[in-house]
Formats: structure tokens, C-alpha cells, sequence
């Protein structure tokens, strides 16, 4: 077997010197030849058509053993490629879990009544009008996004003359990641030949699929000002998507062309444009085998394996610490620093690495190394509290009626919340059957001007209003400001035994409704 190997490979030009076996696979000290990065391709690839013909799978690999070159032979179980429908089932699960996702995305959007269902995550997929804008306005986008970044690595595997796969997406149900998919990878089976193709491969994908995010996006900023769909006054506890410095430049430079007319909800096709930069910032992050990964063992060599370590290291600061005054932390950072670190955080070296990568080579590594400084999101997700809030205090909550007096409690409301102005609240008392119900507010306590104010006092009707029916209250109160109420319940006849349950509702400006329950318990005469 050796000395049909050297015989092999002397035919192909190169000179061997010596020969031995160590275990593992076949080694030839052999002499430099003059053109080492051709003159190794053109051995890697007499070695593929060898093994078309049925022999022994054998990838070679070049070495540096001191001043001594060391071409090692090491062989490989033959690997029948089934032509397996996978790629095809995870693409049209993908599109599912993605337009899935586009749903929930563009219900919130367009306020579609089935956010008001029951089970709403599973309703919008038979909503026909949301599924359908659900996959044209985010899956359509996103797809294509994912879809040209693995066909940049699918075309430079194949230009470099690699077996690679066509892309395996990932599907994942937005219930569980609000992508609905966590990316797409392409399959290589074979070690890659040399620095060039590595960086190659790594590089394009990133840089495809920022080329079509980038229209994909400034689309979306344009039927967001179409549109105009306004934000909500208040829509409580938000969660907002983070920014990078490449997004805020696109946004400015689309505002130069078309100026915002106001301040509106983001189109889903944003959305979409959105994950593209996120997921091209994620893989080039230079760490293990992420795109990243590649490029960095492409230009640095063996010291890309520190950086992987710094990566994780900083990943993990970021999810606790975040980046001390200019992000919060996001605990999707450690997430995604495990996943590194099993993944493996030391690249391995393509089969020839002696080679020169090229200057220009040298110039796309530090071009994507700018694309993940400038797209890099350093919190992703960042959760807000409303700016609007009420507090509603009493002495009492529950009462036991009598039939020929009254029960009195204390009422303490109070705008707690940050937001500016006036907030001007409706409230209403249920009304229940034999009982009167009166509230009377006793002052009104406004903050901006550290004042009081009751009904003896001319400015008290500026806070205090009731409607012409004369059971909606209006308090009209800035922020940090209350007003004291009395709450009157006399039965208008003698109370049966059991238990009732009536409501105070506060309604704001923003009308999100606030309650108090009250409990009338009666008890039965032994």
C-alpha cells in the first residue's frame, strides 16, 4: 500500500525522501515544491478522483516538522452520501415555524382581533388573512436572508472543490424562540484543502446574506412610514429589539431620502431585516466553528484558539454585566458562550496551512471583522416597564352589611407611573342590587404643586369632575399626585346571607383598566 502511494504521489511531481507509518496514517517527508499551494490541489484533487474509482477514501494533509515537510496520508471510512430528502423536509419546516412566527408578528402589528382569542398562538395559523401576511411580510424575508447566506458557503465549498450539502435550516417554534429558527448550517465533508478556501467559505455566507438584509431592511423601514401605523400610547411591559451602529446609520440614511413622519410601530419586513444582521453578527463572531471561527484561523493560524477563549469570556461578562453604561445585560449571552464552548473553541488547521493567504484575502478578514463591530447587537431583547402605573389603596376590602347602616372605607389612589402630562381617570363603581354606592373625594394631592385641594376650593372641579349621569368620576392627576376618597356602602334592605363581590374600575388615557375588588359578607342568623 506505501509504495503505491509514494509511487502515486511521485507521479504527481512531488520528490519523497522518506516514508514511514505511525499508527495512523501513511507519512512521506517530502521536498518543497516550488509552487506548494498548486502543486497540494492538485494532489488533493488526484486523490478524489481516486477515490470516485472505488479505492481506499484518503485526504491528504501538509505538515512542518521542523525544517522538515511531512505529507501525511490519512485515510477515512468511505461515506455513501445517501441523496436523502432532509435538506427539503427541514427547509418546508423552517418556512412553517418562521411564517409562524411572521403571524404572531403581523397580528401585533395590525391589531387583528384573534389576539383577543384564546390559545392565540395556535389560532393565527387558521386566521387566513394573517397567515398569509405572516409568511409574505417575515418568513418570505427571512428566508431569503438565511437562504443566500448558506449559498454563499455552498457556492465557495463548491468552487474550492469541496463535498458540501445543500443548507439544513432550523426550524424552531416562535413559542420557544421568537426567530421561529435558529439559522441554517451547510454540511462539508471533507477537511478544508488550505488558509484560502478557509477564509473563502467562512466569509461568504456573512457577507451574502448582509447584501440582501440590507435592501430587505430599507424595505421595511418604507412600508413602516407607508403604513403608519401609530405606537401605542401604552402597550405595559414592552419588549424592545436592541440596535447596532450599522442599523442606526441605515435608518439615518434612509431618513435623508424619506423623513419620518412620526413615530410608528416597525413594519415586519423590519423584523426580518432585523434577524438578518443578528444572525450575521452571531457567526462572525471569531470563535470555534462559527464563521467567525474560520476566518480567524484563516489570517491569525493556531493563535485564533485564544481569542475563541477571550469570546466566551466576554460573552459571559456581557449576560451579567452587559457593557457598563451603553447596554444592559442579556442572559442569552451565556446561553450562547456554552453553546460555543461544546461546540469546540479550537479550530482545526486546514490540510495545508503553509501557503500565503494574499493581501486581499488579508483585507475581506478585516472587512468582516468591521461587519461584526458595526451589526453587533449588545442586547438583543430589552425589556421596558410602562411609563404609566396606579396604585390603589384602601383601609378595608371586605365588609359585613346591616340593614339600616352604612360601612365606610378610605380610598387612596395615585398616578405612580413616569409619564409626562396629565392622565385623566374614568372611574366607575359597579352597581349592585339593594345596595347605594357613593364615592366622595375629600382632596386631591398634586404633586407639581405640593397643594391640596378639596371642594371648598375653586381649582377642585380643574381635578375633580363627575359625567351627567352622575356615576362616572373623572380625576384628572399628573404623575406622584393622588386623591383621597370615601367609599359609602348602605344596603337598601335587609342583606341576604352569602357573599358579594363588586369592582371599582380606573380606566387611563391610555385605557388600560385597573381594579379593586370588594367583598359584602353576610353571614346566616342562628
Amino acid at each position: 500500500m506505501s509504495k503505491t502511494m509514494k509511487t502515486f504521489i511521485e507521479k504527481l511531481g512531488w520528490k519523497v525522501t522518506n516514508h514511514f507509518w505511525d499508527g495512523n496514517a501513511q507519512m512521506f517527508n517530502v521536498e518543497e515544491p516550488k509552487d506548494l499551494e498548486n502543486d497540494f490541489e492538485n494532489l488533493r484533487l488526484a486523490f478524489k478522483q481516486v477515490n470516485e474509482l472505488g479505492t481506499e477514501r484518503v485526504f491528504p494533509m501538509l505538515r512542518r516538522a521542523g525544517d522538515e515537510l511531512v505529507l501525511v496520508l490519512l485515510p477515512q471510512p468511505s461515506l455513501d452520501y445517501v441523496q436523502s430528502k432532509t435538506n427539503l423536509y427541514l427547509l418546508f419546516a423552517t418556512i412553517f415555524s418562521t411564517t409562524w412566527a411572521g403571524c404572531f408578528w403581523w397580528a401585533s402589528y395590525s391589531d387583528s382581533p384573534v389576539l383577543d382569542s384564546s390559545l392565540v398562538w395556535l389560532r393565527v395559523l387558521i386566521t387566513p388573512d394573517v397567515l398569509l401576511m405572516g409568511f409574505l411580510t417575515y418568513s418570505l424575508p427571512l428566508m431569503a436572508i438565511l437562504g443566500a447566506h448558506e449559498m454563499g458557503h455552498y457556492y465557495y465549498a463548491k468552487k474550492h472543490n469541496l463535498d458540501a450539502s445543500l443548507p439544513f435550516f432550523l426550524p424552531m417554534p416562535p413559542i420557544l424562540f421568537i426567530l421561529g429558527t435558529m439559522g441554517a448550517f451547510i454540511s462539508i465533508r471533507e477537511p478544508i484543502p488550505n488558509r484560502k478556501a478557509l477564509l473563502d467559505v467562512g466569509a461568504s455566507g456573512p457577507i451574502a446574506g448582509l447584501l440582501v438584509a440590507i435592501p430587505v431592511t430599507l424595505l421595511g423601514f418604507w412600508l413602516t412610514e407607508r403604513n403608519a401605523v401609530p405606537v401605542p400610547l401604552d402597550s405595559g411591559s414592552s419588549m424592545f429589539l436592541g440596535s447596532s451602529i450599522f442599523w442606526e446609520f441605515l435608518y439615518i440614511q434612509f431618513s435623508s431620502f424619506l423623513t419620518p413622519s412620526g413615530d410608528y410601530l416597525s413594519h415586519p419586513v423590519v423584523l426580518a431585516g432585523w434577524a438578518g444582521f443578528f444572525v450575521t453578527a452571531l457567526n462572525l463572531m471569531p470563535a470555534g466553528q462559527l464563521d467567525g471561527g474560520h476566518i480567524a484561523r484563516a489570517v491569525l493560524g493556531p493563535k485564533s484558539n485564544g481569542i475563541s477563549l477571550t469570546v466566551i469570556i466576554l460573552l459571559i461578562f456581557m449576560a451579567f454585566y452587559g457593557i457598563p453604561g451603553l447596554a444592559e445585560p442579556y442572559l442569552g449571552w451565556a446561553v450562547y458562550a456554552v453553546l460555543i464552548f461544546f461546540l469546540g473553541t479550537s479550530h482545526p488547521p486546514p490540510s495545508e496551512e503553509l501557503s500565503n493567504l494574499g493581501k486581499s484575502r488579508v483585507g475581506i478578514g478585516i472587512v468582516t471583522g468591521l461587519i461584526l463591530v458595526f451589526t453587533f447587537i449588545p442586547s438583543p431583547l430589552v425589556f421596558g416597564e410602562s411609563q404609566f402605573d396606579l396604585d390603589i389603596d384602601s383601609e378595608l376590602a371586605e365588609f359585613n352589611p346591616v340593614f339600616g347602616e352604612s360601612n365606610i372605607t378610605h380610598l387612596v389612589i395615585m398616578n405612580s407611573g413616569e409619564a409626562d402630562g396629565w392622565d385623566n381617570l374614568t372611574i366607575n363603581v359597579e352597581n349592585i342590587d339593594n345596595y347605594t354606592i357613593e364615592l366622595v373625594v375629600n382632596f386631591v394631592n398634586i404633586s407639581d404643586s405640593s397643594k391640596s385641594y378639596n371642594s371648598s376650593n375653586y381649582n377642585f372641579t380643574k381635578y375633580v369632575s363627575w359625567d351627567n349621569t352622575g356615576h362616572n368620576l373623572t380625576l384628572n392627576l399628573t404623575s406622584n399626585s393622588y386623591a383621597n376618597l370615601t367609599l359609602i356602602i348602605t344596603p337598601e334592605e335587609v342583606p341576604l346571607p352569602g357573599e358579594i363581590d363588586f369592582d371599582i374600575k380606573i380606566t387611563s388615557r391610555t385605557e388600560r383598566v385597573y381594579t379593586r375588588t370588594f367583598v359584602l359578607v353576610t353571614e346566616e342568623e342562628i
